[in-house]
């Protein structure tokens, strides 16, 4: 069967559903609720389903019915593997078809690019259509004639499709590079595991610990279902110091038994207790706003934060940096659980970064220079090498697109309201991505220097009297935003874009 069609993925109450039913004996719907728990209503939605993608996917339905008797398996489906195996290469072929059409942007890619690939008209006409969605999330078209491919879309748009593509990469190739043969299923499953962990704690599970998080889940799966779980046996029960960890992070400790409590669903087999600790310390161990660290830790990390965004933009105080907030929270939970990696000699791969060094090699040898020197100040023997700096450049990356997305701009103005409110009118009809967050007077403006400093990236001043503010630019303007104005505005954060 063609792999690229393939719908059949199924919930874990249908998967377990079909596990149950065999090909030989029927099996009641009153026996499938109550082993499911579900209502009988529900066994029917679900059968009726299964056959559903079923019909379409193989033009037979996957279970039967006998009125009287129940459900069993269809025995045509008895030597064959009704889950696909996913095929994380032929996935990473359709994101560098993508990529390759972002890198070469705005320039048109030739069609002849997909021959190379030997695939039917229809199947070039499916990728295509798929390439399309993927490219719709960023906000950018595809646009495809009889010769040609191109993309229609903002540089920012562009430049954030290429970072996230990158990454997605580089979960399925990490996959594909430990070995990893995985079902839809339970690809499907474990995705709603990771899932679980991010709606449990609140927070987006960010590479590389969601591809730490997903290879433990599918090993466990792997090992029940192949018995080789006999050196459970052997384990020691958690010692105090390890019980007391679980106590001290119960979010994390309910999380944990419950994925390992799905597991047992999803297998119909009961685990070793020490599952749940071993799950603890897979999700304790990223970089989670959950994770409770030791006191040492948390001023450290705060200290290292702080002398990154310092040294990095030659600053004195980290209040002076415009909207530094969601930089610090982003270095901050990297460097935290990176202290315990640093402290117990766990090291990180990072399958970015090649890429990365060519895509951001200022930024990376920036962050390398004031990671080298911290290095010489930890006493870990552990260091923090490559793989950690290029995950903190892009950080900085991320910092350095979000402001380029959307300046906040301060009017400064005399006491006439009128006048301000036409200017400030004009200013977003001719640049609609800056945001003016307020007009003040100049009286104001020395009234509220930290205010200015914290949240202003670059102030609009209709009085000919000197401003200085230290590192914000101040442009003068007419209060009606003459050609003149525009071409300096346009310059000027074009400026801002390339520092």
């Amino acid at each position: 069967m063609n792999q690229e069609v393939r719908e059949m993925i199924f919930s874990s109450n249908e998967n377990m559903l079909i596990n149950i039913l065999n090909f030989e004996e029927y099996v009641s719907a009153k026996y499938l609720s109550e082993t499911l728990y579900v209502s009988t209503k529900t066994i029917y939605r679900m059968i009726k389903k299964i056959n559903e993608l079923s019909l379409k996917e193989n033009q037979k339905t996957l279970i039967v019915s006998e009125p009287g008797k129940g459900y069993k398996l269809n025995t045509i489906f008895r030597n064959q593997d009704i889950y696909s195996i996913v095929e994380f290469t032929e996935e990473n072929s359709l994101n560098e078809l993508v990529l390759a059409l972002l890198f070469k942007h705005p320039k048109k890619v030739k069609r002849s690019v997909m021959d190379t690939q030997f695939l039917s008209d229809s199947t070039i006409e499916r990728r295509l259509k798929k390439a399309a969605e993927i490219l719709k999330n960023y906000a950018i078209q595809l646009k495809v004639d009889r010769e040609y491919l191109w993309l229609i879309g903002e540089e920012i748009d562009l430049r954030k499709a290429i970072n996230s593509i990158f990454l997605e990469m580089n979960k399925l190739n990490s996959l594909n590079e430990i070995g990893v043969e995985i079902h839809t299923i339970d690809k499907h499953f474990i995705d709603q595991q990771i899932s679980l962990i991010e709606e449990m704690l609140g927070e987006y599970i960010n590479y590389p610990y969601d591809i730490t998080i997903y290879t433990h889940i599918f090993m466990i799966i792997k090992r029940y279902r192949e018995g080789e779980v006999q050196y459970l046996g052997t384990q020691d029960p958690l010692e105090k110091e390890e019980q007391q960890l679980m106590e001290a992070n119960p979010q994390i400790k309910q999380v944990s038994e419950q994925i390992i409590t799905n597991i047992e669903n999803y297998l119909t087999i009961k685990m070793s207790s020490l599952e749940s600790y071993f799950v603890f310390q897979n999700i304790y161990s990223i970089n989670s706003q959950k994770r409770e660290s030791s006191n040492v830790d948390k001023k450290l990390a705060e200290e290292m934060t702080k002398r990154f965004i310092l040294d990095y933009f030659s600053i004195s105080d980290v209040s002076l940096l415009p909207s530094s907030r969601s930089l610090y929270e982003d270095l901050h939970q990297h460097i935290l659980p990176m202290l315990s990696r640093l402290r117990a000699g766990i090291r990180v791969e990072n399958n970015l970064l090649d890429d990365l060094m060519l895509e951001y090699r200022a930024t990376f040898l920036k962050v390398k220079r004031i990671a080298e020197a911290i290095n010489q100040e930890l006493m870990f023997d552990t260091k923090m090498n490559d793989a950690e700096i290029g995950y903190l450049t892009l950080y900085f990356e991320k910092y350095k697109i979000d402001r380029q997305e959307n300046k906040n701009v301060l009017l400064v103005c005399s006491t006439g309201v009128g006048t301000s409110e036409l200017l400030k009118v004009r200013v977003q009809q001719n640049f609609p991505n800056l945001n003016i967050v307020a007009t003040m007077s100049q009286r104001q403006m020395k009234k509220n220097q930290g205010f200015i400093y914290e949240n202003i990236d670059l102030i609009f001043s209709t009085l000919r009297v000197p401003l200085t503010i230290e590192e914000i630019p101040v442009l003068n303007i007419s209060p009606l935003l003459t050609d003149k104005d525009i071409q300096n505005i346009n310059y000027t954060l074009n400026e801002l874009d390339t520092t």
